[in-house]
């Protein structure tokens, strides 16, 4: 879904011949090659140290996907660059010696180099994914370029991402109404003796009836649950008067949604539910806030403040949300150091979660696009009010 357009501008701006994409995010993105941990079927994510998968992004040319043969089937269904090229696999005797992990490595590498040179890439500057690409390759690539400069264009990923296309925002609003489908589903499993693992798998099987794929899922019932930012789903049965919180994802044709909603089982407790209404106003004082040009640490400045002068002054948060993409959390993230600035384009998850021992633990969570006018709210047709189940 990348626009190979702004693509070749940004790289001129950075003074770059080439990239190069090596992780799955990042070589879906430039090629539309469906090579997630999110796919129905993740296969080759799950054997990238042996046949790694890689994009050439020139400067002024096509993408072109490098990939293992056994890719092709997968390459012709979901690609959208027209180059590509593919090679045979030769696996390392034993992935744990370390030998064999570098022959591996050069046999890669040298493909790398056919396909660089063929594309008229053999000197100049090439941006990499520092964070994705292993030491030895770049090494390894650096020896078969001499006159090859690497540069770390990971900050260049990521601001390429942050800005969506109209496909890429349709994939995400799809995404959000997928979650929203499965929450409707499970709010109406929510009954006296039901487990966190009933309730949650009723979200994941209607995301599923409906084509998509879930992650970063939780469902958590009960105070002590509930303060657990890491609790996963259990056999706790869920009792009268108990908070339940909702923080889940859905993924639609490779773009993820994220929210939060909560309620109680039976009547309400009138402090927690205090509680979450100051943080809905929190947030809909940022989603208000957000518009083209507003620096991102000014929304975040916005919704904590809230919350401190609500008779709340200690709550401190890293961040109150963040973008939503081929990741259910990625740049730009909504937090007090941020260096970011609102963008047309950008599509944001605003959260306002609150973890607490006495009281469990609340987040309510939207996914906004933003638009030259302003902010949507792709999630507005779901209240945020705590609800009353049962």
């Amino acid at each position: 879904m990348m626009d190979l357009g702004r693509a070749w501008k940004a790289m001129e701006e950075h003074k770059l011949d080439a990239l190069i994409a090596s992780s799955p995010q990042n070589v879906f993105y430039t090629s539309g090659f469906l090579y997630l941990p999110t796919s129905d079927n993740s296969i080759f994510f799950l054997l990238r140290n042996i046949g790694p998968v890689f994009t050439i992004v020139p400067r002024g040319g096509e993408a072109r996907l490098i990939a293992p043969n056994s890719a092709k089937a997968t390459a012709e269904r979901f690609c959208t660059t027209k180059e590509r090229r593919f090679y045979a696999v030769s696996p390392p005797a034993d992935m744990r010696s370390a030998s064999q992990s570098r022959k591996a490595t050069f046999s890669v590498v040298q493909i790398l180099k056919e396909n660089l040179t063929d594309m008229g890439v053999s000197a100049g500057r090439v941006g990499v994914e520092g964070l994705d690409l292993p030491f030895n390759f770049r090494l390894a690539l650096g020896e078969a370029f001499p006159k090859l400069e690497l540069v770390d264009a990971q900050d260049l990923f990521f601001e390429l991402r942050a800005i969506k296309s109209p496909g890429e925002v349709e994939r995400v609003r799809q995404a959000v109404q997928l979650a929203i489908a499965g929450l409707n589903k499970a709010f109406d499993a929510i009954r006296v003796g039901a487990t966190e693992r009933e309730i949650m798998n009723s979200y994941k099987a209607e995301v599923v009836r409906r084509g998509g794929s879930w992650c970063n899922t939780k469902f958590c019932a009960g105070r002590a649950n509930g303060a657990t930012i890491s609790h996963q789903a259990s056999d706790y049965a869920i009792r009268p008067g108990d908070p339940a919180i909702f923080d889940v994802g859905a993924v639609f044709q490779g773009y993820a949604s994220d929210l939060a909603r909560v309620g109680y089982l039976g009547k309400r407790e009138e402090e927690g539910v205090k509680l979450y209404e100051v943080l809905r106003g929190a947030q809909e004082r940022a989603i208000k806030a957000i518009r083209p040009g507003v620096p991102i640490a000014e929304v975040f400045n916005i919704a904590q403040d809230h919350v401190r002068q609500s008779g709340y002054p200690d709550y401190t948060r890293g961040n109150i949300g963040h973008g939503v993409g081929i990741d259910f959390e990625e740049e730009p993230f909504i937090a007090p150091e941020s260096t970011w600035k609102i963008q047309a384009g950008m599509v944001l998850a605003v959260e306002i979660p609150f973890y607490s021992s006495k009281l469990g633990g609340f987040n309510v969570e939207d996914v906004i696009h933003v638009s030259d006018k302003g902010a949507e709210v792709l999630s507005s047709s779901l209240s945020t009010e705590a609800r009353i189940f049962g």
